[in-house]
Order: structure tokens, then C-alpha cells, then sequence
């Protein structure tokens, strides 16, 4: 409704801004979720390493406005007007709360993760009702940029709360220098391939902006959001399956790769199950919420959600990469897919626009996610997997999902 209110050039500027909030966001947060959530997980006193991640990311994030400020203030982004500039400004706000977001790890790491679920949910539902008042009201953008910013914000605080609620939020500590040095030591890799990660997940937005129009990009905008509904799903069912891979990791590791065969294995069904249903039903979707004027969205859409296949097993390899601390290489493989993911853009937007954009993006993933693990000795065997897992999942459809839903 709101890309439909707006329509695409004022919604490409709002995209582009959250788009800017969202690059900044591994810099705050240090690329350091899957680490701190381990760490929660293995270690009994949580004190020192939460209070010393909170006050790092506030830190961070005030540090990221401020730099951000100066940035508009400076003219090294490229703005239509004086409103595109308080659009970003709003959008960034969030940053200065995201100590507050990892309330979200402690649910995670203690398996109490749909109580911050159901928390985010009613932000959401609350925040939505205002957005549709808005649109009733005639609203001006900014507005939206601001309810915007206070989901995110709220959906912190409000999962800080009820943690603090179930007893999961330690008792405050001053925070020390050996827990962020040592967290620091093992995140650097996560630092840049988060970065990357969001690098290239929002720069076809960035480029389409700078290169096009607000309205290629309002379009571009519109058919990414659309696949990027089903990216909750892989990223949801790491976070149940961590705990337990984690715990077979170490205590059988000859079992661990049939598990994480498996774990490969419900991603790859689960992939295919989501393009399927995307690909013919969302297109409807495309005409009766967003109307003619996003049009051109369908066919951006319809290349965009094959992206959605390499999206579940590069968050399923990522699983493994982390507990086996070969951090460097998942560093390695999402910077060849941003620099991959640019280049393609330079060739592709000038002639095909927002399609060509998604094409690169389709590809970009492809070769991060999997391709990759071709290029490295060490990730030969995950490579087997990942393609044994798509070749035979199909045929395994029934013992995978009878096991997904009886045993977890």
C-alpha cells in the first residue's frame, strides 16, 4: 500500500535510504551475531560479552549517523532535494538502538526465539496500522520514513523488554576491553562479509539510483522486496537448528555430517517449494496491490526470485562455516559475489534497467553461495553436498518434511 501511495519515485528515494541504513548496519553490529550467539550458547557468564557488545554497537551506530550527516552535508550523495536528505537522516536513526537488537540472541541462544517473534510482530501490526492511517491522512514521505525508523526501533525495545521479562538480560557490567578485542579478532572476516552480504543485497537499489532514476529504482524496490519475503524462512530456520548442529558438532562429529546433509537437504526442498509459489502467484499480487504503474515490476520480479534458491544454502553453508570458525571463507566468497554483483550492474542497468539489475543480483548469489565452494579445497566436500542435496531433495520430499515436522 505504501509503494502504491507513494508511487515509484517517491518510494525509490525511501528504498534508497533504507538501503544506505541497512549497508550500515555490519558495521554496527561488527558482523558479530553468529559469534556472540555461539558465545551465548557455550558460556555460562553472558554478563561481560552482552554489556560489552551493547554499549559497542550504540557507540557504533551514533558514530554511523553522525558520519552519515556529514556525508548529505558534504554533497558526496547524490540528492534530488532537500527531503531526499531528511529521508536518509531518519532512516539511520535506528543504528544509534541496535545494542538493543541483541536481546534478540540471548532468545535465540536459549531456543526462546518465538517470544521475540511474536514481540516484533505486534511492532509491526501496531506500525503498519499507522502506515495505513497515513496513507488515508495524505502524508507526506517523510512520515513513512519515520514509522520506518520506529519499527526497527521499538521492535529493539520491545524484545529487550521481554527478555529482561523471562530473566535473560544479565545484570549490567562495565564493559572490557579483552571481550571486544577477542570478539573483534574472531568477526573481522564476519565484519566484511556482512558488509558485503548487504553490499550487494542493496546496491542495485544504490546504482539504479545513481545511474537511472528514483522510478527504476522504486520499481527495482517493489519486485526485490517482494522475493525477499521468503528470506525470513532460511535465516528463521538457522537460528532453530543452530543449537542442535552446534551440540552435534561437538559432542559426535561423525554424525554432524549426516545432519548437516540434511540441514542441506530441507533448505534445498524448502527453496524450490518458495520460487514455486512465488513465481506464480505473487504476479497477481504485483497487479492488484501495486497497480499499472509497477508494471514492470512483474518481470523484474519473476528474475529476482530465482535468487531465493542460493539465499537458503548460502545461510545453510554459512551455519557450518561458522561453527567450524572458517570465517575467512565465507569473507572471501561474498566479496567475489559483490564485486561480481557491481561489475554486472555497470553492463547490465544501462541496458536493461531494473531486469538487468536483478539478473546481476540472480547471479551474484549463485556464485557466492555456491560456486564458490568449487574454489576452495577446504569447502570440496560442502560442495558435493550442496549439489547432492539439489539434485535429491525432491526425491526425498516426504521423509525430509515428516522429519522436519516431528522432530524439531
Amino acid at each position: 500500500m505504501v509503494a502504491k501511495y507513494l508511487e515509484p519515485s517517491k518510494f525509490g528515494i525511501l528504498a534508497n535510504a533504507m538501503a544506505i541504513g541497512a549497508i550500515m548496519r555490519p558495521i554496527v553490529c561488527i558482523g558479530s551475531d553468529q559469534v556472540v550467539t555461539r558465545r551465548f550458547i557455550h558460556e555460562g557468564k553472558r554478563a561481560g560479552l552482552y554489556w560489552t557488545m551493547f554499549c559497542t554497537r550504540i557507540a557504533l551506530g551514533l558514530a554511523a549517523c553522525i558520519t552519515i550527516f556529514l556525508c548529505l552535508c558534504s554533497g558526496l550523495v547524490k540528492l534530488s532535494d532537500q527531503t531526499e536528505a531528511w529521508v536518509i537522516i531518519i532512516a539511520t536513526v535506528p543504528l544509534i538502538f541496535s545494542g538493543f537488537e541483541l536481546s534478540t540472541l540471548l532468545l535465540r541462544a536459549d531456543l526462546l526465539n518465538k517470544y521475540g517473534v511474536i514481540a516484533i510482530n505486534v511492532v509491526l501490526l501496531v506500525v503498519s496500522a499507522t502506515k495505513i492511517l497515513l496513507i488515508y491522512l495524505g502524508m507526506d514521505i517523510l512520515w513513512f520514513a519515520a514509522m520506518n525508523a520506529c519499527n526497527a526501533i521499538l521492535a529493539g525495545i520491545v524484545t529487550f523488554l521481554v527478555s529482561q521479562r523471562l530473566g535473560l538480560v544479565p545484570t549490567f557490567e562495565l564493559p572490557s576491553k579483552e571481550i571486544f578485542r577477542g570478539v573483534i579478532r574472531e568477526c573481522w572476516p564476519l565484519i566484511i562479509s556482512s558488509l558485503s552480504v548487504v553490499l550487494y543485497m542493496n546496491v542495485d537499489c544504490l546504482m539504479l539510483r545513481a545511474m537511472d532514476s528514483s522510478q527504476e529504482a522504486g520499481i527495482y524496490a517493489v519486485a526485490s522486496r517482494l522475493s525477499m519475503v521468503w528470506y525470513f524462512l532460511p535465516v528463521a530456520l538457522g537460528a532453530s537448528f543452530l543449537p542442535w548442529l552446534t551440540k552435534i558438532y561437538h559432542d559426535n562429529p561423525d554424525q554432524y555430517r549426516e545432519a548437516l546433509q540434511r540441514y542441506f537437504e530441507i533448505n534445498a526442498l524448502l527453496s524450490y517449494a518458495c520460487v514455486l509459489i512465488a513465481f506464480f502467484t505473487f504476479p497477481i499480487l504485483i497487479h492488484f496491490l501495486f497497480g499499472p504503474k509497477y508494471h514492470e515490476s512483474l518481470v523484474v520480479f519473476q528474475a529476482h526470485i530465482f535468487g531465493v534458491i542460493f539465499v537458503f544454502m548460502g545461510t545453510a553453508r554459512a551455519q557450518h562455516l561458522n561453527l567450524s570458525k572458517m570465517h575467512v571463507f565465507n569473507m572471501a566468497s561474498t566479496l567475489l559475489g559483490l564485486c561480481i554483483n557491481v561489475g554486472l550492474n555497470y553492463y547490465l542497468i544501462p541496458l536493461y534497467f531494473s531486469y538487468g539489475a536483478a539478473i546481476s543480483t540472480v547471479i551474484s548469489f549463485s556464485v557466492s553461495a555456491y560456486l564458490s565452494s568449487f574454489l576452495f579445497p577446504q569447502l570440496s566436500s560442502i560442495a558435493m553436498q550442496q549439489t547432492t542435496a539439489w539434485l535429491t531433495s525432491p526425491f526425498k520430499s516426504y521423509c525430509i518434511l515428516k522429519e522436519l515436522i516431528f522432530s524439531r
